[in-house]
C-alpha cells in the first residue's frame, strides 16, 4: 500500500514539472514575441537620422528636409516625427495593429520612402481616434498647435488674434518678475495710409536750357552743382544766324528813325501850308510801317532771350555782333549739363538743367483700396531711407484719375516746401497720408508691444498663469505717441501685459534658439 502511495506521488511530481516547464517555455515564447513586436511595432523610438547628403532615398526626404514635410501636420522635434505619430509623446494615440517603421516613425502602411509604390498624396494624413487636431502638449499643459516653447516657428503665420501660448511655472511668477497687466483703452485715431514714394524735382521749377538759334558754344560758365541767380550767364553761343537778325533790326531802326523824321518834317510843313495833304499822309504811312518792321525785328531777338538792355546796348554800338547768352530763367542750382565748348548747339537740345531745390516733389503710388480717402490738402509725413529717420512734412497736390492696371495703384502727388537740402532726386521711401475721418480704436501702451519676427504681438493673460503671444494689427494715426492703436487681435476685457512685457518675450525666443524644450 505504501509502495503505491509513493508511486502516485512520484507521478504527480513528474507531471507537475512537466507543467512547469512547459508553462516557462510558453511565458519565454511569449515574451520573446511581444520583444519582437516591440521592436518592429509601435513601441520604438529610434529613428536613423541623417543628412541630405546621406538620404537613402538619393535626394531627400522629410527627416532631413523640412521643406518635405506635410503642410498643417505639427513636427515632434523632440522625437523626430510628425506629432499625429508620436505616440511618446501621446501614448493613446499609438495603434499596435499596425505596423511601425523606426526607420521614418510612420506606419508601414503609410510610409512612402520605404514603399515608393505608396503615392506620397495618397499619405494618410487622418490623425488617429484619440485627440486628433487637438493634440495635448503634456509639458507644457496646452493644445500642441498652441504651444509657444514646442512651435515657435508657427508665429510668423499667425493672424491677427491667433496666439501662441506659454505656460508658466506659477501665478507668482508674474508678480516676481515685475510683470503689470491692464486693459486696452480707447481713442480716436486718424488712420494713416501707408504708400510708397519717390522723391522728384518740383517741375514747375526745373528749365531745361537749350538755344532759340543754332551756333557753336563759346564758352560755359557754370559746373553742375552751382547755384545761380536769376539772369546768371551759363554759356555764349556764336550763331552767325542771330548776327543777321541783329543787322535787320537796326535797318529796321533806322529806317523807323528816318520815317519819323519825314513825318515830322510834313507835319510842320503842312502847318505852314507848304505841302500837300498827300505828302503828309504818305510821311505818316511809311512811319507805320517803319515801326511794325522795327517792332517785328525786336521781337525775333527778344525770342532768342536777348534782354532789353541788350538792345539798347546793340543800338548804341550799331555793331551787329553773334554771340547769344543764355541765361537762367531763374534762381536755382545746376543740376545737369550735357554741352562742352566747341559742340554745335540746336535749338531744342538741353544743355543745361536748372531746378530750384527749395521745392520738391514726392510720387507717391497709393494702393486702389485707399485711394477713395485722400483728397488734396490732406497732409503727408515721409520718411526716406538714407536719412536718418528724417520725417519730411508736404502737402497732397494731385491725384491720378486711374488705376495703373499692372500694379493695382493710384498715382499721386505732394508738395514739399522749404525741402532740406539732403532731400535729393531719386530717394525713396514710405509716405503716410493723414486723413481727416477718424475712427474710435482700442489702444494699448507702447511698452506692450513686442515685435517677433517682424510681427507685432501683444501677450495676453489667459490663466493666472498662462500667457497667450497673440498677434495685433497696428494702425498708425494715434496723437498720443505713447500709445498705439489696435485694428484687429484684442478684445476689450483683455489682460494685457505691459510693464515686463519684453520678459515674456525672452521666454518667447527661448524657444526659437531651441531652449524651451524638455530633453528626453
Amino acid at each position: 500500500m505504501k509502495n503505491t502511495i509513493r508511486l502516485a506521488l512520484a507521478c504527480c511530481m513528474c507531471i507537475t514539472s512537466v507543467m512547469l516547464i512547459g508553462c516557462n517555455k510558453a511565458e519565454e515564447s511569449t515574451k520573446s514575441t511581444q520583444d519582437s513586436a516591440e521592436e518592429s511595432g509601435g513601441g520604438g523610438s529610434d529613428i536613423e537620422l541623417h543628412t541630405v547628403a546621406e538620404c537613402p532615398t538619393g535626394k531627400a526626404c522629410f527627416l532631413c528636409d523640412a521643406k518635405m514635410r506635410d503642410a498643417g501636420r505639427l513636427w515632434c522635434k523632440e522625437h523626430d516625427r510628425y506629432e499625429d505619430r508620436c505616440w511618446i509623446c501621446h501614448p493613446e494615440l499609438e495603434d499596435k495593429k499596425r505596423l511601425y517603421c523606426s526607420e521614418h516613425g510612420v506606419y508601414e502602411d503609410e510610409c512612402h520612402l520605404c514603399h515608393p509604390e505608396i503615392k506620397k498624396d495618397d499619405q494618410t494624413t487622418e490623425k488617429s481616434s484619440g485627440p486628433g487636431d487637438e493634440l495635448m502638449c503634456r509639458e507644457h499643459g496646452v493644445l500642441e498647435r498652441e504651444c509657444a516653447i514646442c512651435q515657435p516657428g508657427l508665429a510668423p503665420g499667425l493672424k491677427p488674434g491667433e496666439s501662441l501660448k506659454i505656460r508658466l511655472p506659477s501665478s507668482a511668477s508674474l508678480s516676481k518678475a515685475g510683470v503689470e497687466l491692464s486693459t486696452p483703452g480707447k481713442a480716436t485715431v486718424h488712420p494713416n495710409i501707408e504708400a510708397y514714394c519717390v522723391v522728384d524735382y518740383d517741375q514747375t521749377r526745373v528749365a531745361r536750357i537749350t538755344p532759340m538759334v543754332e551756333g557753336i558754344i563759346r564758352e560755359i560758365s557754370v559746373v553742375p552743382g552751382q547755384q545761380v541767380v536769376e539772369g546768371s550767364n551759363l554759356a555764349v553761343i556764336h550763331s552767325p544766324a542771330l548776327a543777321e537778325l541783329k543787322s535787320q533790326f537796326l535797318a529796321a531802326a533806322a529806317q523807323e528813325k528816318l520815317a519819323g523824321l519825314t513825318y515830322a518834317r510834313e507835319q510842320r510843313l503842312a502847318k505852314k501850308n507848304v505841302s500837300a495833304g498827300f505828302e503828309l499822309q504818305t510821311a505818316e504811312a511809311a512811319w507805320n510801317v517803319a515801326a511794325v518792321n522795327l517792332s517785328a525785328a525786336r521781337q525775333k531777338l527778344i525770342n532768342l532771350d536777348l534782354l532789353s538792355s541788350d538792345l539798347e546796348d546793340l543800338e548804341i554800338s550799331a555793331k551787329p555782333t553773334s554771340l547769344l547768352p543764355l541765361r537762367a530763367p531763374f534762381a536755382g542750382t545746376i543740376v545737369a549739363r550735357e554741352s562742352a565748348v566747341g559742340e554745335m548747339a540746336t535749338p531744342g537740345t538741353p544743355l543745361f538743367v536748372v531746378a530750384d531745390l527749395s521745392s520738391m516733389w514726392l510720387e507717391l503710388s497709393v494702393p486702389a483700396s485707399d485711394a477713395s480717402r485722400i483728397a488734396v490738402g490732406m497732409p503727408v509725413d515721409a520718411t526716406i531711407h538714407g536719412l536718418s529717420g528724417q520725417v519730411i512734412s508736404g502737402e497732397l497736390i494731385w491725384i491720378a484719375s486711374e488705376i495703373d492696371p499692372k500694379t493695382r495703384l493710384v498715382r499721386a502727388r505732394a508738395l514739399i516746401k522749404d525741402a532740406p537740402p539732403s532731400l535729393r532726386k531719386g530717394l525713396f521711401g514710405q509716405a503716410r497720408i493723414r486723413t481727416e475721418s477718424g475712427a474710435l480704436m482700442m489702444t494699448t501702451p507702447l511698452e506692450s508691444i513686442q515685435v517677433i519676427d517682424a510681427v507685432p504681438f501683444v501677450f495676453v493673460q489667459v490663466e493666472p498663469a498662462l500667457i497667450a503671444a497673440t498677434r495685433v494689427k497696428i494702425v498708425d494715426g494715434n496723437s498720443d505717441p505713447a500709445h498705439v492703436a489696435i485694428a484687429e487681435g484684442l478684445n476689450a476685457d483683455d489682460k494685457i501685459v505691459t510693464a515686463g512685457s519684453y520678459i515674456m518675450r525672452s521666454e518667447f525666443l527661448k524657444s526659437l534658439l531651441g531652449a524651451g524644450c524638455v530633453d528626453d
